[in-house]
């Protein structure tokens, strides 16, 4: 445990950031039972070619709730990119920028594959 622990105090902050955002959104996005992954549905909503009143039947709601839960890993996913594009370059802005683009693109491929391809 404590290997682990001094493990975590030597990452940088967008990892340390990244990994307590990725326990708590899965977390959220179970808990919430759906709420999160609705959220996220009606932030990328008007990039999407389907409504999600598309969805029908008994997997709407486990639907919604996957797409919280999944969504997770995509502030992992935001974190490796800002470290390779922090080698690169230092701008805050563009750094900062791409991890919520990130974050953003990932809601919306979720919610893409799963309106395209629905949980039945």
């Amino acid at each position: 445990m404590a290997t682990v622990l001094s493990r975590y105090k030597s990452l940088p902050y967008n990892w340390k950031f990244s990994i307590i955002a990725f326990v708590l959104t899965g977390a959220i996005g179970l808990l919430s039972m759906g709420l999160l992954g609705i959220l996220l549905y009606y932030l990328v909503a008007f990039a999407m070619p389907k409504s999600i009143d598309d969805l029908h039947g008994d997997g709407v709601w486990p639907t919604i709730i996957l797409v919280g839960m999944l969504w997770s890993f995509g502030f992992l996913m935001a974190a490796y990119v800002r470290s390779a594009f922090a080698k690169i370059m230092a701008y805050k802005l563009v750094l900062n920028g791409s991890y919520v683009i990130i974050i953003w693109l990932w809601a919306a491929a979720l919610w893409y594959a799963l309106l395209s391809w629905p949980i039945n």
